[in-house]
Parts: structure tokens; C-alpha cells; sequence
């Protein structure tokens, strides 16, 4: 026989806490669906969109239901609190991504610069002109895996790891216009210029230092 917990009693562990063994899963299986032949992989994605399509309009009316109930509603921000539920439905657009405060400092050093000078812990990376908005460009120094990309017609470098689960961002979306790049794994969106999560305040990006020389992108991991 069981009971409701009472009101002092220690509350149901967070769904969010076993996200980086799903996102594990996640992994996988996108791996062996871009193994897939092409028509057989639009099927996949077809499928995929299908399911979060029906997970939306449910997710959907139990937020509307919720919302109009004084009760439901003081639950629903309790939830909301949850990283695991505020990730799922800011992904399927049911809430608006948090505002963030703009950094109090720069989050990295940009440098214009002829000659390397001190070089100690710099590691060059690739042409600044092979970095287009639309891709990111990725490479090992110092034993990091770092990103390099371009935001407002200037470059950033970030460590290459959601700040979400860690999982690696160099296939993810770029959006010029908006100066995002939004994971592949889970959808979490970041802003290209400063490293802020969209999607949950509490997961942005690691910068690094960058400065250019003679054209080059050198970054100095931390």
C-alpha cells in the first residue's frame, strides 16, 4: 500500500537527472541513422518529426490545462524549475527561452595582432577566412577540443562541448541572423557571441581566449 508523500517529505528525484545517460542513447542512434541509406534515413527523420509533432499537442494541452488551474499552475512552475522538463518544452516551443544578462566582462580576448609574440600555451587553428556564419570549425590544442566560429563578423572560440551534457557541438545549427548555434542532440540553443544558453541559463558554453596572426585563429585553452 502506498501513500502521498507528505508535505515535508523529500520530493520525487528530477527527471533531468539521468539526462546524460539518454543523451548517451541519443547518440547512438543518430549515429547509426546517418549510417542509414538516403532514403531510408528520411524515413527516420520523418519518423522522428512525426513523434515530436504528437509529443507537442499533448505536451501542449497538459500546460494549457495546467496553467488554468490556480493549483496546476503553481505546479507548473515547480516544474518548470526542473532542468529536464524546462529543456523539453522550450525544445518543442511551449515556453520562451529565459533572457539573459549581457556578460559583465568578455567572456575572451580578441587581438589583432602581426606576430605571435609569447606563444606559450597558444595553439593556432585554422585560416579565419574558413570560418564561415553558417559552420563551425573545429581542432585539437593543448589536449582541448575546441570550436571556432563567427558571430556579428567576429570570431569565438568555445570549448567543442554542450554545455548541456558535453556532447560535441560542431554539427550543430548555425543561424547567422540570430547568432545562434543550437545542439544537435538535445536542441539546446546558445548565443555565437558570448557562450549563453537560450535554453537554460545554468549550461553555457566555455570560452576561450582567440586572437588572430597573419590571418590564422590561435586559442589559448584553458
Amino acid at each position: 500500500m502506498t501513500t502521498d508523500p507528505s508535505p515535508g517529505a523529500t520530493p520525487p528525484e528530477s527527471v533531468g537527472a539521468d539526462l546524460e545517460s539518454l543523451a548517451g542513447r541519443v547518440d547512438r542512434f543518430v549515429d547509426e541513422v546517418e549510417s542509414l541509406e538516403p532514403e531510408a534515413r528520411g524515413k527516420a527523420v520523418a519518423l522522428k518529426e512525426a513523434i515530436e509533432a504528437f509529443h507537442k499537442s499533448g505536451l501542449t494541452m497538459i500546460v494549457q490545462r495546467l496553467k488554468e488551474d490556480p493549483r496546476g499552475k503553481e505546479l507548473l512552475f515547480e516544474l518548470v524549475d526542473d532542468p529536464g522538463v524546462r529543456a523539453l518544452l522550450t525544445m518543442h516551443g511551449i515556453i520562451r527561452p529565459p533572457p539573459f544578462p549581457e556578460p559583465k566582462e568578455p567572456p575572451m580576448e580578441l587581438v589583432q595582432i602581426q606576430l605571435p609574440g609569447d606563444i606559450s600555451g597558444w595553439y593556432p587553428g585554422p585560416k579565419a577566412a574558413d570560418v564561415t556564419p553558417e559552420k563551425p570549425v573545429t581542432f585539437e590544442g593543448g589536449g582541448a577540443k575546441i570550436l571556432v566560429l563567427r558571430a556579428q563578423d567576429e570570431l569565438r572560440a568555445f570549448r567543442n562541448a554542450c554545455g548541456h551534457v558535453g556532447l560535441p557541438l560542431d554539427r550543430g545549427m548555425c543561424d547567422a541572423e540570430a547568432g545562434t548555434i543550437t545542439c544537435p542532440w538535445h536542441g539546446f540553443r546558445f548565443d555565437a557571441d558570448t557562450g549563453a544558453c537560450l535554453s537554460a541559463p545554468e549550461c553555457r558554453l566555455e570560452p576561450f581566449p582567440l586572437r588572430l596572426t597573419a590571418g590564422v585563429v590561435w586559442v589559448k585553452p584553458s
